[in-house]
This record gives structure tokens, C-alpha cells and sequence, in this order.
């Protein structure tokens, strides 16, 4: 257990977070604030459209503009690589617009040149925009560990016309991811384990009722949501979930800490088919097992496995694309996911448990499905 043993508290945010339709359209307004040099990180898929409308944004006035192309993984080399490249721009405001691994970058960039960061999320699938670190790979996509910073972004902007626009997939991830943050935070609650604020602190009232908050969302709205995006509409339902997923889960992670079901999200990818999935599906599968593993009740359970059902989130080997799985490579998965958060639960946890939990958590889904 990772029980601390002091109880100063403490409670980590992005400076601002700003969320609406066409609000890309006013990057420059809210960059000016920040700086008069900005680099912009663009993901490969919208390189080629958002070159041209960053570089005729900023060709007005002071401030200057470059715009590089962002692909592959983020390593450690190709963050000294981009830093190199614009040495002589000398950047005070770095931005970076696409999924985690370009917000992740333009995070470590700006944190070389002791720049603000401006970070653009193109999906609403994981909690990365808001939160002050970033995760690194090799370059054959193995993670390595994760930078952390002493600030959160300065700004988050999220245009939601972009986002309800991305495969309906993402948005569905990003629940998943979000449903974690409460069942992940009271287990640090329970356990009195530290926060991902700076060196680590216990947690705040604030970050309780932010995730209690967003898991209601999510239960609430996520059927709806899911139902009008899908049909291309940006209803209130959608912007609360995309809030859900981005802000609060961001939030709660930070201000508590990961738990069990991130442990088998990170445990699991050792079986190839798992590789595939995005991070909030093999995520939703470890709250099932999370869930399991400390006995909660069978109607929260029960809960979560509707919710799966309707929003088509993993619940079972066969979702998992790993129907045919051996004891063994389960055990291995136990094992592996022990090298991450197991220890922030409030009970010591045993490979055998964890082995025990992820069968359970596919029998149940197996007999949910059928009723």
C-alpha cells in the first residue's frame, strides 16, 4: 500500500478551460495572451487543412507562427529532435493539436523552452489535455515511464464542432476512461494514498465531488450522447460527456491517483490483440475487474455492465478481441498489471486475485449479455 504519512493537500489544475463550437477560430485572440512566438504541433491527419489556417490566422499582426508535422511515437529523441529544430524561433507559446502523443509533445517542448502551453484535443478519448505530464515510448511503441511538470497546461482549448466530428469510437473511449475516475479515486480515498500534484499530496473535498460528478455524467448522459453524435449533433449531453472526459476525469486522475482498473489496462496490452484497442476500452475492462477484486456491490456492478451493454464498451474476452486467451497468458497479465497501481488499494493484492478478478469480470459480462 502506498499510504502517506502527512496530511497537508494540495489540488492541480490547467490555468484555463475553455470549451464551444468554432473556438479554434480564436487560437491567436487567446495565444496573444501567452506570447508573441508560437509553435504549433499539428497531428498528421490534420496537418495539411490546419497548416494553412494557422499560418493565414497569425499572418496579421505581431505574432509569428511556425507549424510543424506531428506523427509517430513520442520518444524522448524526438522531443531534443523538434526542440533542436526551432532553437532559433525560440517559441514562448507551444501548442499541440491531435491525441495524446502530440499534446504529450507539445508538452515537453514547451517545457524545455519554459514556455505556455496551449493544448488543442481533436477527440475527447482520454483525460491527457489537462493533466501536467506526459507519457513516453521507444520508438517500437513500448512505454517507458512519464515526465512530469510543475504546471498544467496554461489553456485547454476544445472546439467541440472538431470533436463531434471524430469517429464516434473515441468519444465512446474517452467514457470509459472517465468511468474510472471515481471508482480509481475512492480507492486513493480509502487507502489515503498520495496525488499526482507535484511530489504527491493527499487529496481534496474538490476532487471527490469532481469525480462523483463526472461518473454521474457519464452514467446519465453517455446513451444520449453517444445516440446524437453518431448523428452528427453537438446537443448539451454531448458537450457535458466531452467535459466529462476531458475535464473532470483529467482533474480527478490528477488530484487522486490511477488504481486498479488502469493497472489492467496497462497489463493487458501484453497480449498482442490488446495493442489494438484504444485506452479507454482496455481501461473500462479493468474497472470491471477493479470492481470485483474489492467486493463492491452487485447493483454498481450490475450498473456498469447496462451502461457497457447499451454504449458498446468491453466487457468480455470476445469484446477484447482475446476469446481464445490461456490461463497463462491471464496469470501473465496479473503479474504485469502488478507493476503499476495495485498497490493505492486500501487491501494488499495478490497476483491470484487479479487473475481471479479478470475471469470474473468476463463470466459476468458473458451472463449481463444474455439477460
Amino acid at each position: 500500500m502506498s499510504m502517506i504519512e502527512h496530511t497537508t493537500r494540495a489540488f492541480g489544475s490547467p490555468s484555463r478551460y475553455i470549451q464551444g463550437r468554432y473556438e479554434l477560430n480564436h487560437l491567436k485572440e487567446y495565444t496573444d495572451a501567452y506570447g508573441k512566438r508560437v509553435l504549433i504541433l499539428v497531428d498528421y491527419f490534420f496537418y495539411e487543412e490546419y497548416k494553412v489556417k494557422f499560418e493565414d490566422m497569425y499572418r496579421e499582426g505581431e505574432s509569428g507562427v511556425t507549424v510543424l508535422e506531428f506523427s509517430g511515437e513520442i520518444t524522448a529523441d524526438k522531443i531534443e529532435q523538434i526542440a533542436e529544430s526551432v532553437k532559433e524561433f525560440q517559441p514562448n507559446v507551444v501548442a499541440g493539436m491531435g491525441g495524446g502523443k502530440t499534446m504529450d509533445t507539445a508538452k515537453a517542448v514547451a517545457d524545455i523552452f519554459k514556455a505556455a502551453t496551449v493544448i488543442i484535443p481533436t477527440t475527447a478519448s482520454t483525460d491527457a489535455p489537462v493533466i501536467g505530464l506526459s507519457v513516453i515510448y521507444t520508438d517500437s511503441g513500448e512505454h517507458v515511464g512519464a515526465r512530469h511538470y510543475v504546471k498544467n497546461p496554461d489553456l485547454v482549448l476544445l472546439d467541440t464542432d472538431i470533436i463531434c466530428k471524430a469517429p464516434i469510437r473515441f468519444l465512446v473511449a474517452g467514457m470509459g476512461d472517465a468511468l474510472a475516475t471515481f471508482i480509481e479515486t475512492r480507492a486513493n480515498l480509502e487507502s489515503h494514498s498520495p496525488n499526482y500534484v507535484w511530489k504527491g499530496y493527499c487529496s481534496t473535498i474538490a476532487v471527490k465531488a469532481i469525480a462523483e460528478a463526472c461518473h454521474k455524467t457519464i452514467l446519465t448522459k453517455g446513451i444520449s450522447a453517444k445516440l446524437a453524435a453518431e448523428n452528427g449533433l453537438c446537443t448539451i449531453d454531448v458537450e457535458d460527456v466531452i467535459e466529462a472526459n476531458a475535464l473532470l476525469s483529467g482533474l480527478g486522475v490528477q488530484n487522486s491517483s490511477c488504481a486498479g482498473a488502469h493497472s489492467i489496462a496497462e497489463g493487458i496490452t501484453i497480449l498482442p490483440p490488446c495493442t489494438k484497442l484504444l485506452h479507454g476500452e482496455v481501461v473500462a475492462f479493468g474497472i470491471l475487474v477493479q470492481l470485483i477484486i474489492e467486493g463492491r456491490a452487485e447493483e454498481e456492478i450490475e450498473e456498469i455492465y447496462d451502461f457497457y451493454k447499451a454504449v458498446k464498451l468491453p466487457a468480455t474476452f470476445e469484446d477484447l478481441g482475446i476469446k481464445d486467451v490461456t490461463k497463462e497468458e491471464i496469470m501473465s497479465v496479473a503479474e504485469e498489471s502488478l507493476k503499476s497501481y495495485w498497490d493505492v488499494e486500501p487491501f494488499p493484492v495478490s497476483a491470484q486475485m487479479i487473475y481471479d478478478g479478470i475471469v470474473m469480470a468476463d463470466r459476468l459480462g458473458t451472463y449481463y449479455k444474455a439477460i
